[in-house]
């Protein structure tokens, strides 16, 4: 191992440590971090649990709207069953259908990762709560789980990317171009404040002004050949009560989501569903943004832990990472 790559690992186990190590919520679930193991001069990222007790197998998210909307989308679409019936493997293999394949070499090319963040504040919200009883905004914590996960994806790779844009009221604005350094992000990420929050959230003109500053990479040979770069959509939605809607039409989501190297992985961070909220509505319309099965969709309430969980199974690359559904996250022992 050469003196880059033990300062790489040593940098980011002290980032892991400290996270680990902060008061939290008691609670029995298991909690993914990263693992960094360095091999022929080359990083490795795995996932792993903390629980000793506990596996995440099949897990698409911590919480209950992941397993009823999103599997109920999915198996509309005809790509996953819902549950494997039995441990038997010629009956799991009949019960499994077909999973989504992107046929391309799974390579870790640099990403272009644009990172999106709501800065709407649901009126009267429930703050997240550490285990010393210290309360702190979701605003608050969204930039903290933002700021990790762009240091961690630097460690990993230090050609990718970060852009930077903010979901304002009822549309968005590209705030920060690509940057190979992450402070040039986190210095922004400080300084944003939260807004209010409208009625209807606009994803035609989000999706607009992604596709006013990216460019899409073309490969002659996909099923060969590795691309210069992918592009990938990092939503962090903040909103219990305002439902996304496309206002003005899908022209540009449709020809962003036509490229093999767009991903768009959405993390929804919102109150307890009720009566009361809208959470359901719109988590199910986030999971119709996935239509191809290759996007990660998911979904945690004002928990810390499980935040810091799910922001974590963002780190894989889209080329190299499992679909959702069939994600596994085990043990090592």
């Amino acid at each position: 191992m050469d003196k880059a790559t033990s300062s790489e690992k040593e940098q980011f186990e002290k980032h892991n440590t400290a996270l680990n190590n902060e008061p939290n919520e008691e609670n029995d679930d298991p909690v993914v971090t990263m693992e960094v193991k360095a091999s022929n001069n080359q990083i490795e990222v795995q996932n792993t649990s903390k629980n000793n007790n506990m596996d995440i197998s099949h897990s698409s998210s911590s919480s209950s709207l992941a397993s009823s909307s999103q599997n109920e989308e999915l198996a509309r679409n005809g790509n996953y069953v819902e549950e494997i019936g039995s441990n038997d493997s010629e009956i799991a293999s009949e019960e499994v259908q077909k999973i989504p394949n992107r046929n391309l070499p799974a390579v870790n090319v640099p990403e272009k990762i644009i990172l999106c963040i709501d800065l709407t504040e649901d009126p009267n919200y429930t703050p997240f709560k550490l285990g010393d009883g210290s309360k702190y905004p979701p605003l608050y914590m969204i930039r903290r789980v933002a700021e990790i996960f762009i240091n961690s994806k630097n460690l990993i790779n230090k050609n990718h990317q970060f852009a930077l844009v903010v979901l304002q009221s009822e549309t968005a604005a590209w705030l920060r171009d690509f940057t190979e350094d992450p402070q040039d992000i986190i210095s922004v990420l400080e300084d944003m404040n939260d807004t209010h929050q409208a009625d209807i959230f606009d994803l035609t003109s989000f999706f607009d002004v992604i596709n006013d500053h990216i460019t899409l990479p073309h490969v002659s040979e996909p099923t060969v050949c590795t691309p210069p770069y992918t592009v990938r959509v990092v939503l962090l939605y903040g909103r219990s009560h305002c439902v996304p809607k496309f206002v003005h039409g899908r022209q540009s989501f449709n020809l962003l989501v036509s490229s093999e190297y767009f991903t768009l992985d959405i993390l929804y961070i919102h109150e307890d569903p009720s009566e009361k909220n809208s959470c359901e509505e719109i988590f199910s319309v986030l999971c119709e943004l996935d239509d191809r099965g290759f996007s990660y969709v998911l979904d945690v309430p004002r928990n810390t832990t499980k935040l810091h969980d799910n922001m974590a199974k963002l780190l894989g690359h889209p080329l190299q990472r499992p679909v959702q559904k069939v994600a596994y996250y085990k043990l090592e022992y």
